[in-house]
């Protein structure tokens, strides 16, 4: 504001006679803001959905999207796979400090030796502590489950003789197993087997365990949702010139410095 500019006379600006439009201002700018902060909100659920819509695909077999000896493929995240061989009850482990509905204990980890020779870890639920936990399953195992990559942040195991570690590593899990890993992990699901597979037992190896939800998924794509996030800048512009439209109200208007004509 110019130095000679004259000072806002609040007294009239708080005159009854304005009171209507100062509410009428206010309640646009409050308006735009909430429908502004909604449109924001429906485009992070439809990229949340997005990212999720690939856990709803039809289920494949393992090796269709992770082969025995391949590098984890970025497309491979978040997809359904179906697991089919044997439980390694034997080499159970225990993923530590896994928070659950804000209380913090662990992965209940059995591995499947596939057809292949190869295994696959499968988290089957979360448990408060290991002695909590249900036995171990075994023999035939016939599932459906969320494939995930190895964790490895880099956690270090501070002690490798027992069944417990810090991190779903899959080069942490390759020393304990005499036989080959997968390079990812899946989290076991309700779903059936497709086309009638499997033992028809919703939740094969989970009995007694929590659910976990997949920690990864794939991003969604970059215009998922893109015209709601406009959307949302367009109701905080609409917002901005209420707030603009009612000063320009107060300078003319309150103050009394509406424009002279130009002279002729």
């Amino acid at each position: 504001m110019p130095p000679d500019a004259p000072a806002l006379p609040a007294r009239r600006a708080l005159a009854p006679s304005y009171w209507p439009t100062h509410l009428l201002a206010l309640l646009a700018v409050v308006a735009c803001a909430l429908l502004g902060r909604w449109q924001l909100g429906v485009w992070q659920d439809h990229r949340s959905s997005d990212s999720a819509a690939v856990t709803r695909e039809r289920a494949v077999p393992l090796d269709q999207v992770l082969g025995r000896d391949a590098a984890f493929p970025a497309s491979g995240v978040g997809r359904p796979v179906i697991v089919a061989g044997q439980w390694d009850g034997g080499h159970t482990v225990y993923v530590d400090d896994r928070p659950q509905d804000g209380r913090s204990g662990y992965w209940a980890v059995t591995p499947v030796v596939t057809g292949t020779g190869s295994a696959i870890p499968v988290l089957r639920g979360w448990t408060p502590s290991p002695d909590r936990a249900p036995a171990a399953p075994r023999g035939q195992a016939s599932l459906v489950g969320i494939l995930q990559p190895s964790q490895d942040s880099g956690l270090s195991d501070g002690d490798t003789h027992d069944d417990v570690i810090p991190e779903l590593s899959i080069t942490d899990l390759l020393p304990r197993a005499s036989y080959d890993l997968y390079g990812g992990y899946v989290v076991a699901t309700d779903r059936r087997i497709p086309d009638g597979g499997g033992d028809g037992e919703p939740r094969p190896g989970t009995a007694g365990l929590s659910v976990v939800t997949p920690g990864q998924l794939p991003g969604a794509g970059a215009t998922s949702g893109l015209r709601n996030l406009l959307y949302a800048f367009q109701w905080w512009v609409f917002g901005a010139f209420a707030v603009f439209m009612w000063w320009r109200w107060l300078e003319e208007d309150v103050r009394g410095r509406r424009r002279s004509p130009a002279p002729r």
